[in-house]
């Protein structure tokens, strides 16, 4: 029994790649809970740190067109890849690429996809979470034309593939990515 732990604790020191997925149940009644409400998925160990999905429910922020970030009445599902490391150590860090995506329920409809910068994101013990603040509006999520809501069974099915590029990589690349964030929907989230 000792030697299946430790194999498996092996195992999870050296993945670099992992995939993360989650049904959300009960999706009729998650979309009328309050702003910030969430669902997170179960643990999955990349690199010997837990690492989860966290779907949460947003507000839709205009930026582009509206200087002032005014918030709108509309409810938005915000989907982040979140690295649940050590509070009491702040020497981890990581670099992520990431894709996120709502998997079709309805046979010849793709899945929803939206992937974060290509030169990866930074995670570290302050600033652990990164995905989209606003993935796709409620709306257009259960519309059952889309195919990604499942009506009988009130459900959609998340995934989140990542791959962890680097282990303790410079700060200067954290500045440079956070440039990045604030221009498009791709956001921090954590701590």
């Amino acid at each position: 029994m000792k030697d299946e732990k430790m194999d498996k604790f092996i195992l999870e020191q050296s993945k670099s790649k992992g995939t993360l997925s989650m049904e959300i149940e009960k999706v009729s009644e998650f979309a009328q809970e309050v702003i910030g409400s969430e669902r997170k998925s179960e643990t999955v160990y990349i690199k010997g740190f837990p690492w989860e999905i966290v779907a949460q429910i947003n507000p839709k922020i205009m930026r582009h067109s509206n200087p002032i970030g005014r918030r709108y009445n509309e409810k938005w599902l915000g989907i982040y890849l979140l690295c649940v490391g050590p509070k009491n150590d702040k020497h981890w860090s990581f670099k992520c690429s990431l894709n996120c995506q709502i998997l079709s329920q309805k046979s010849g409809v793709t899945d929803y996809k939206k992937n974060g910068p290509s030169k990866g994101q930074l995670f570290f013990s302050d600033s652990n979470g990164r995905g989209f603040f606003n993935f796709i509006s409620f709306a257009e999520l259960m519309d059952p034309s889309n195919g990604f809501y499942n009506q009988k069974e009130d459900k959609v099915k998340l995934a989140i593939d990542f791959t962890v590029k680097d282990e303790n990589p410079m700060i200067d690349d954290y500045f440079t990515d956070s440039l990045f964030c604030w221009s498009s929907d791709f956001l921090q989230f954590g701590n």
